[in-house]
């Protein structure tokens, strides 16, 4: 087990405790505003020992910029308060955390929903969206690059260690990326090289913030989906994004971190050690985890974390035993502070999420759960 218990150190000097990885995700316990609630304190201050680095979920830097609903916001100061508490929850037992800061841009139907408006790289006729997408104006993308720089600003005032720049699951920087939702010819796109710009610019400015305002330790990461691969198009595959994986890691980011277990021998030699590289090898146990480390630096966990809050715990206290690997008793699912919100989104027959097992002990009536 000492190969996942290894610390690890980043490019910025930040320390990680081991090499577990709690992969983002909306776990839809804030307000129907994106304030962080009782709901998301429960859920990820359950999770302080699950990996020493945990991301939340999507949290967005624009009113329009949301695709779910109950989700984190962070375009205003009044997000702080919440999202601070929620630093200290998952930082009191010594791990990292990190906001994952996005917009989803033309999928932000949960924006549509509130201002009847969203906004994405070139006004395309999306077949599985039920509304039109205004394009973005150069000025309007420099608009957009400037919310991801004051929401870092807020994510150092909360006591963050970090921010991850999502830029994968078909969000507004995979958008500027994809061949099929970027129809540009200017800076930001027309040429593979121009539709990286807007990634380029966000994480230029980021880092610009963070020097300003934060540590030296305070870490920036990046992630992507390795391919986008449409019925009758190609956004972009597998050879694009290993150009695009060689700028990111030349920007002296501290990380990059996948959305898949394809390509991880690829990707780690043209990262060539540059930058940490987080895997997703898909983790059910411990071996996977282990396994898992022979492309990344790290492995990054989701079904995993959902099931089993104290995973590194109990592989640093040698419990490897002990770890559960599937829900079995209502009270265990209870004692995994899933927000009910959450719960209804998981068990969605029609949902894509990859759920754990044993998800039918939380079948019973929102009023009693705990």
């Amino acid at each position: 087990m000492n190969s996942l218990n290894e610390l690890i150190r980043f490019n910025n000097g930040a320390v990680i405790p081991n090499r577990i990885v709690m992969a983002p995700m909306t776990s839809k316990g804030a307000s129907w505003d994106g304030i962080v609630e009782q709901d998301d304190f429960n859920f990820f201050g359950r999770r302080s020992e699950t990996a020493g680095l945990v991301i939340t979920g999507a949290t967005s830097v624009s009113k329009l910029g949301e695709k779910f609903s109950y989700q984190m916001s962070i375009y205003d100061d009044r997000f702080i308060p919440g999202l601070t508490e929620l630093a200290r929850l998952i930082k009191r037992n010594g791990s990292k955390v990190l906001a994952q800061i996005y917009h989803s841009g033309a999928n932000s139907r949960v924006s549509y929903e509130k201002h009847g408006m969203v906004v994405g790289p070139s006004a395309i006729d999306f077949p599985h969206l039920p509304y039109e997408v205004t394009e973005l104006t150069d000025e309007g993308v420099w608009e957009i690059i400037h919310d991801f720089g004051e929401s870092t600003k807020r994510v150092i005032k909360a006591g963050f260690d970090g921010v991850e720049i999502h830029g994968a699951y078909s969000h507004l920087l995979q958008q500027f990326f994809s061949s099929y939702s970027n129809k540009r010819n200017d800076y930001w796109g027309g040429t593979l090289q121009k539709r990286m710009n807007f990634a380029l610019e966000v994480i230029k400015l980021v880092q610009e913030v963070a020097k300003e305002y934060a540590k030296d330790d305070f870490i920036i990461g990046y992630r992507l989906t390795q391919e986008e691969i449409h019925e009758h198009a190609v956004g972009y595959d597998i050879h694009d994004t290993l150009q695009f994986i060689d700028r990111l890691a030349d920007t002296h980011m501290d990380y990059i971190h996948v959305t898949s277990a394809d390509y991880g021998k690829e990707i780690k030699e043209v990262i060539n050690g540059r930058t940490a590289f987080i895997f997703v090898p898909h983790v059910f146990n411990v071996q996977d985890a282990i396994d898992g480390l022979q492309y990344g630096d790290m492995i990054s966990m989701s079904r995993q974390a959902l099931i089993e809050p104290d995973f590194a715990k109990k592989i640093k206290e040698g419990k490897e035993e002990d770890l559960a690997t599937e829900i079995t008793s209502s009270e265990m699912a209870k004692s995994l502070a899933f927000p009910p919100k959450m719960v209804d989104w998981l068990l969605d027959p029609k949902g894509k999420n990859l759920v754990p097992k044993g998800m039918d002990y939380l079948k019973e009536p929102v009023s009693d759960r705990s």
